[in-house]
């Protein structure tokens, strides 16, 4: 009788339950070294009619990836890129081929970024799809095309390094969050017991030995100050591009439990402290995210002032405290912020600045309301800093590891026994039509800093006056968009589709002759005059060659006196 009932339970047909199938979206990505190409394979849970990318990201797909087209189109619905089949029926899977992109993408991760050896990164967020959503559950019993995307990288014969692992051959990761940068190449890891990095070969030599002189430090130095340890080993991956580019400038960014950063240019062949110090703020502010955004991570992102500024003033103290600049130059850095916070932020608030695409503002002014914070503090009780602020945030948010802007301000009022400071800071986040130059001298009434206004400005000063040349002509001709990258004494425009004046790329080191880094402050001014009276403006390379003649469509503000933060010691 059991034997029967046995085959009788093996007769009846299994019910799969929606929860015992994969409803992931399987994304094998295949790198081909020899040609520097990628072979895309998606694997769909469930048939669609059409897929899309969770990430528009600022370059054109149909330029860059190939598909199939006896079996797919592109197609366009409002302003999200759509791949359909030709024949109008679902489909379950998808191939694209690409070959590597280095090119800049504006204000978004770079697609690939190179190293000299011909290794390469890859950001995974630009492949991901998602919106094609399904809200019809007989479709499918999740509710959606998919629930998460699990990835398949695959490189014979080389490394697979990302998020503190190293796999060789092949590897498997679950996205999370904005995605990471994924290693594949063959250079040997350096390892300690902050961090793991993949350093480019042919990074000159003294800028390397420093770095790991002193970022390392950082991690103990920020331990330290915060009471907190980082719950994971970042990686870093430093790449060296450009080579042959007679000029030398860096750009990077982080992303969860990385920190990329590319130097560019032959000019880093040569050892210069001044290189390296901003070299080394920057990576001391990408270090500080692990604590400000990544451990912990700010509830509202039009208080960005907080973990921008704060980061900012994080790397300011950590270099000072490395002997890498005295207080009275880290001090000049604050001032220098201070500065262009006033200069740039406008007439609306700070919780605007990115509505307006002025997020600079966010690491401006907020660093110096961490400078202003710092002296508060300071001066209630000379044993206590700015990083006691943030400890007694992060302390208060151990559970939930996010804070918000008030929680910062019952910090501060707690430490500095008044609301006075806070309050202020609170007006200068929130208000608009603001003196907003009188509302940052106030910050430091009755501190150990003083402000002073003088005529006299300092170097990074005549470069924003330089810079706000083309930072007016950009705007007043393309309908308030601007793409320029700064070198070390010019610009470099980038193309902006339908606005005719900056359709192509453009080198740009002189105003009509006068040079709009070095000389910023007289070709702002002959600017400004040309402006006023109705004359063009001339344009020109690193050669005085004539790029561009253009006219001024908007007014233009009148330069403001330079305020002088000094410390009284």
């Amino acid at each position: 009788m059991r034997n029967l009932l046995t085959i009788l339970l093996l007769l009846i047909p299994t019910t799969v339950l929606a929860s015992d199938k994969d409803y992931q979206l399987h994304i094998h990505v295949h790198y081909q070294k020899d040609s520097d190409s990628w072979k895309v394979n998606y694997e769909l849970p469930i048939a669609v009619e059409h897929v899309a990318f969770s990430r528009r990201s600022n370059f054109d797909r149909k330029k860059l990836y190939q598909i199939d087209e006896s079996k797919f189109k592109w197609d366009q619905k409002g302003d999200v890129l759509l791949i359909r089949s030709v024949d109008g029926k679902k489909f379950t899977s998808l191939s694209i081929h690409f070959s590597s992109y280095y090119d800049f993408i504006q204000k978004d991760y770079t697609h690939n970024i190179r190293y000299t050896d011909g290794s390469v990164l890859l950001y995974t967020n630009h492949l991901a799809l998602g919106a094609n959503i399904i809200e019809d559950k007989s479709v499918s019993p999740i509710g959606a095309s998919f629930k998460g995307i699990k990835f398949h990288f695959y490189s014979p014969n080389q490394n697979i390094v990302f998020l503190g692992q190293s796999f060789k051959d092949r590897a498997n990761w679950s996205l999370e969050g904005e995605g990471t940068y994924i290693y594949f190449g063959n250079i040997q890891p350096i390892e300690n017991a902050n961090m793991i990095a993949i350093v480019d070969p042919a990074l000159p030599s003294w800028a390397w030995d420093q770095t790991q002189q002193y970022f390392p430090k950082l991690f103990d130095y920020y331990k330290a100050k915060t009471g907190q340890a980082l719950n994971f080993k970042p990686v870093v991956f430093f790449n060296y591009d450009q080579v042959d580019g007679d000029y030398s400038n860096y750009s990077g960014g982080t992303l969860n439990g990385l920190v990329q950063l590319t130097i560019n240019g032959q000019r880093w062949s040569s050892e210069n402290k001044g290189k390296f110090n901003k070299l080394f703020h920057f990576l001391a502010h990408e270090a500080a995210h692990f604590w400000n955004g990544q451990m912990f991570t700010v509830e509202d992102q039009k208080h960005s002032w907080m973990h921008e500024g704060g980061a900012d003033t994080f790397a300011n103290f950590a270099m000072m405290e490395f002997g890498l600049m005295s207080y009275e130059q880290m001090v000049q850095k604050f001032e220098d912020a201070a500065n262009n916070c006033f200069l740039n932020k406008g007439d609306e608030s700070l919780e605007q600045s990115a509505k307006l695409w002025r997020y600079r503002n966010y690491y401006d002014c907020g660093s110096v309301m961490g400078l202003a914070s710092h002296v508060a503090v300071k001066a209630k009780d000379s044993s206590k800093t700015v990083f006691d602020v943030w400890k007694n945030v992060f302390d208060a948010n151990i559970k939930d590891r996010t804070y918000s802007q008030q929680e910062y301000f019952v910090a501060l009022n707690n430490l500095t026994k008044s609301k006075e400071l806070s309050e202020a800071f609170e007006k200068f986040s929130s208000n608009s039509n603001l003196d907003n130059q009188t509302e940052v001298a106030s910050w430091f009434e009755r501190s150990e800093i003083s402000t002073q206004y003088t005529e006299s400005y300092s170097a990074s000063v005549i470069r924003h006056w330089g810079v706000q040349v083309m930072r007016n002509l950009m705007s007043s001709h393309c309908n308030k968009r601007i793409s320029f990258s700064s070198y070390d004494d010019f610009l470099i425009t980038y193309p902006i589709e339908g606005c005719k004046s900056f359709e192509q790329s453009m080198e740009i080191q002189f105003v009509d002759g006068l040079e709009i880094f070095n000389n910023g402050i007289n070709a702002y001014s002959l600017f400004k005059d040309k402006c006023e009276n109705g004359e063009t403006v001339t344009l020109q390379d690193r050669e005085k060659v004539t790029v561009a003649e253009l006219k001024c469509l908007e007014p233009v503000q009148d330069l403001k006196p330079y305020m002088k933060l000094q410390a009284q010691l």
